[in-house]
């Protein structure tokens, strides 16, 4: 019997080959997971709708508050007391900064809008946010504290027009509430 040396030396070569990817094949892993289940964080601030509410057409659309009816004559001051609060119903006091996003529009007839916080229970004055005022934006309020489990604070609106507007002016204003984390 006649051995065929090149088919030996090409069957071990398989041989050999096979058995290095199987033991590679056969390490050994182990495993971890993490799975989450991501939700909406609630908000321990939120809007509600003052005894003015209705004549600023107050609209609250979950952190959006949108008032779209303000207005004020020319050369006079009209001032919207409680159009809208600001409620904490957190079990801790809550610090915010209240920002000027934006004032666009007819500026040059705005002589002044100022907005005023009070606490609703004692009618504390909380601050002033001078948002438009001789001509120039204002300064934002910061690190307001409001107290814990509903305390609310109304947020009263002045708004004066220069004497030489008409019904036809109109100003855009984007206020923020800024929570730190």
């Amino acid at each position: 019997m006649k051995i065929n040396y090149k088919k030996s030396a090409k069957l071990i070569i398989l041989l050999i080959s096979t058995l290095l990817i199987a033991t590679a094949s056969a390490s050994i892993y182990n495993y971890m997971y993490q799975n989450a289940t991501i939700g909406v964080e609630g908000m321990t601030l939120e809007w509600v709708s003052g005894a003015d509410g209705s004549s600023a057409g107050t609209q609250i659309n979950g952190v959006t508050c949108t008032l779209t009816d303000l207005k004020g004559p020319p050369n006079g001051t009209r001032t919207y007391g409680d159009p809208v609060r600001l409620n904490n119903t957190g079990i801790s006091s809550t610090t915010f900064n209240l920002t000027i996003d934006q004032v666009s529009g007819d500026t040059a007839q705005m002589d002044s809008v100022v907005v005023r916080l009070y606490n609703f229970t004692n009618d504390a004055s909380m601050g002033t946010l001078t948002v438009w005022s001789g001509g120039s934006q204002g300064s934002d309020l910061t690190s307001l504290t409001i107290g814990a489990n509903g305390t609310q604070w109304r947020f009263q609106w002045d708004i004066k027009w220069k004497s030489t507007a008409t019904t036809s002016h109109q100003i855009t204003v984007n206020l923020k509430i800024q929570v730190p984390a």
